[in-house]
């Protein structure tokens, strides 16, 4: 638990805490407040990728998982959906762990919070299944690296977490809008803080985005470890 933790911890108290004195109001709410509801989101992103990259593909290719497994009554389809169900929950968990945290430092300004752990798993569903299209598709596990470095980490600092879409540049703005994160962090944000306006846009996004591409990663098992 505590590696998934400390990474958005860090960035909580460098962020959050210590920029938040020079910069003031973002967006009408302090700082802390901005940086704070965008790491619960981003924490069940990390979560549920790192579920559905590294520890998905030793269980494809280094431990023969899925081989083992299909030789019950359970096919490839089942594994590859509980495999993101999974991610969905371990994103649910640990954005949960990191929302508390948040609480006790006086993050939480609505009931509607108790909604989140819901957008977490909506979160962690999506990304699960985006690194399970990722990990049937690379040749080897050094190119886990680059879907870490350059997709996920761009969406990580770029989706209205730490700095806001609106004051980046229009160039930049209609990628940051595509970013399922962004989406996400939006509906966590108007959860935690009472202001849901807007919200069943963003969230429907992410439940279109989910169903668009829930078929694929079942595809490719089927190419990727039976032909």
């Amino acid at each position: 638990m505590f590696p998934n933790l400390l990474d958005p911890i860090l960035y909580l108290i460098a962020m959050g805490i210590g920029l938040a004195n020079f910069v003031g109001n973002v967006e009408g709410m302090p700082y802390f407040l901005f940086v704070t509801s965008g790491l619960v989101a981003a924490t069940s992103m990390n979560a549920a990728t790192n579920e559905a990259t590294t520890n998905a593909f030793i269980q494809m290719r280094v431990e023969k998982t899925y081989y083992a497994v299909s030789m019950t009554p359970v096919n490839l389809q089942d594994i590859i959906i509980g495999q993101a169900i999974w991610a969905g929950i371990r994103a649910t968990i640990f954005g949960t762990l990191f929302l508390i945290i948040a609480g006790f430092l006086g993050a939480i300004h609505s009931w509607l919070v108790i909604f989140v752990p819901f957008l977490l798993f909506l979160n962690g569903l999506l990304f699960g299944l985006l690194g399970l299209i990722f990990t049937l598709l690379v040749p080897n596990r050094d190119y886990l690296n680059y879907y870490a470095m350059l997709v996920i980490q761009p969406m990580y600092m770029f989706s209205d977490t730490f700095f806001p879409v609106a004051n980046m540049p229009r160039w930049l703005q209609p990628y940051c809008w595509l970013s399922p994160l962004y989406h996400a962090v939006k509906v966590c944000r108007g959860l935690m803080l009472g202001n849901p306006t807007g919200i069943w846009f963003h969230l429907g996004w992410l439940v279109v985005v989910v169903i668009l591409i829930a078929g694929l990663p079942i595809y490719l098992v089927h190419r990727r470890l039976v032909y």
